[in-house]
This record gives C-alpha cells, structure tokens and sequence, in this order.
C-alpha cells in the first residue's frame, strides 16, 4: 500500500499520510468487510486516496519540482551512484506519467510484486485486461525511458 502511494504521489511525506489514512479506515469498517476481499479493498481505497490527493494538488506541482530537486542536491557524490539514482528517478517520472489504470497495474505488479490473479481481483478487472494494460503500460515505459536515454 505505502508502495503504490509513493510511486503514485511521488512523495514520501503524501503516501505515509495515504497510508495512515487507508489503515484508520481498515479498522474502522474491519467488522464489516468480507475478509476475503479485504487486499482489494485496501487497494480500492489506497488508489481513491491517491486520487484525492492528486486532485488537490493540481495546483501545486510547483512544490513537487522543488522536491525532487531537493532529493537531487542531497544524493551522495559517487557517480556510479549518481547514475543509479538517475534512473531510478527517471523510472519513478515516467511511472507517475502513465495514465490510469496502467499506472496502478504496474506499481501493484512491478513494485508490490502482486500476482495477476491479485491485480484483478483487486482492481474487478478481467485477468486478461490486466495482461494486456500490463504489457501497453511497460511498452509505453520503454518508449518513454528510451527517449530519455537517447536525449541524454
């Protein structure tokens, strides 16, 4: 869940509070969720929450540029580690670029490592869609982290 916050929002800050916010209603409606679908309704209101909260920020996308240049000013001097710290930007920006549901799909399949077969219980989506949004979801990245690479 803290997960899929992060990749989604792009900061730590935002997906602590998302998480905290996601467990509080866990354990308010606890007695009343079928334990069984409780992983997809986790995932149901974590991507809600993030989308409230990506809503609200609309306005303020001036903040989250300062913050990733912020993380850049203390990232440590090795270059091999400048480089690895790139990338990982890189791939972080070109996660949160995707559009919905890619984005979701990949964070849960890629980053949270959750089957297929969680992804679309979680999400009520066809196995098979989930497949085929995965595989547009990673052409789409590489097309986008490729032309990164050739630009640099």
């Amino acid at each position: 869940m803290f997960n899929y916050a992060y990749y989604t929002l792009g900061s730590r800050e935002e997906a602590e509070d998302v998480t905290q916010d996601v467990l509080v209603r866990l354990w308010d409606h606890w007695s009343r969720l079928n334990q069984e679908a409780v992983t997809g309704w986790i995932i149901r209101v974590a991507r809600n929450a993030c989308l409230d909260r990506l809503r609200q920020r609309q306005t303020r996308t001036a903040l989250l540029q300062e913050h990733f240049k912020d993380e850049e000013r203390h990232q440590p001097a090795d270059e091999h580690d400048d480089d690895r710290n790139e990338l990982h930007t890189r791939i972080e920006s070109a996660i949160r670029e995707l559009d919905e549901p890619y984005k979701t799909i990949v964070i849960l399949r890629e980053i949270d490592e959750m089957s297929y077969d969680a992804i679309a219980s979680s999400l009520s989506m066809p196995l098979g869609t989930v497949k085929v949004y995965l595989h547009r979801a990673r052409r789409t990245l590489r097309e986008k982290l490729k032309g990164v690479n050739e630009s640099a």
